[in-house]
């Protein structure tokens, strides 16, 4: 074969590969909401505050943790209108807190909802019921805990916000959501 008729050939081939490509629809972006209630409206003082989320995706598939201590954050945390006492120190874990993130992916479909539980527990350093929140820092975790114990009106802001590294089982990973409110009362 002469070097025209090849060129040609090639040619021919890369116009029908991108026509192929072009005339394909393209993957919609995954697009997550977050939704989130109390599990009921009040709670005892050394009762456990639970915390029900759920991630919509009105959008293509993606990955989301699973994982609600290292991918839901809290905003904030107040009650009775000011922010809540905290406390903050390192996590540490058997396996580094990146790899558990990663390992906690979970691919997410069109139309899928997935749902995850925030609990809170009884934290030695504030002495009272404690939501935690932990990011990645290195090969570890940073973990604030917010004060949940004491009677009053809460309001949690919160959001899902991965932290961790991609995975090669996931094309896609999704990285932050809305934020949702929800409102409890620790009573007396």
């Amino acid at each position: 074969m002469n070097k025209k008729l090849i060129t040609l050939i090639v040619l021919i081939v890369f116009v029908v590969v991108a026509a192929v490509i072009m005339s394909r629809p393209g993957e919609p972006e995954p697009n997550i909401s977050l939704t989130a209630a109390a599990a009921q409206a009040s709670f005892a003082p050394d009762e456990s505050v639970v915390i029900n989320l759920r991630l919509m995706n009105d959008g293509g598939e993606t990955c989301v943790s699973d994982m609600a201590s290292g991918a839901v954050q809290l905003v904030s945390v107040r009650k009775d209108g000011e922010d809540v006492a905290t406390r903050t120190a390192p996590s540490y874990f058997i396996t580094s807190f990146p790899k558990m993130l990663e390992s906690s992916l979970v691919p997410l479909a069109q139309g899928g909802s997935l749902d995850i539980t925030l609990a809170s527990s009884y934290d030695e350093g504030l002495s009272t019921q404690t939501l935690r929140a932990t990011v990645a820092e290195g090969t570890r975790g940073m973990t604030t805990f917010y004060d949940v114990g004491a009677p009053g009106t809460y309001e949690l802001e919160l959001m899902y916000a991965y932290p961790g590294p991609a995975s090669p089982e996931c094309d896609h990973v999704y990285d932050g959501s809305n934020t949702a409110t929800v409102s409890f009362e620790i009573t007396s």
